[in-house]
């Protein structure tokens, strides 16, 4: 049961990611290497979570991206996506399928 889960929760990341999708996106580490090509991302702008604490939390800019696709993304990392450029602030969520860093626009 388990595997047929695995396999409908990746099924609906993929539809989720092709319909949202901003785009594909290089990320390059803090050092400026190239780790991950043609990442599909989506970019969020001002959004609000519920943190652990059950506080909000505001969250001006955010990438998301299909961890199987990249399997992480470390402070001062960068996602390019055509012309603009993300640095990467922090991780706000990882369930395992899907992760989301806060990020901010640099040039």
């Amino acid at each position: 049961m388990a595997a047929s889960f695995n396999v409908m929760t990746a099924a609906l990341d993929a539809a989720v990611m092709a319909a949202l999708n901003d785009g594909l996106a290089d990320y390059l580490d803090a050092a400026g290497n190239p780790v991950a090509s043609d990442v599909t991302v989506i970019v969020d702008r001002n959004l609000e979570r519920a943190g652990a604490d059950g506080m909000f939390i505001s969250i001006p800019l955010a990438i998301t991206w299909r961890k199987v696709e990249l399997s992480t993304a470390i402070s001062g990392g960068v996602f390019t996506l055509g012309t603009e450029r993300y640095l990467v602030e922090g991780i706000v969520s990882d369930d395992g399928y899907m992760i989301t860093a806060s990020c901010m626009e640099t040039r």
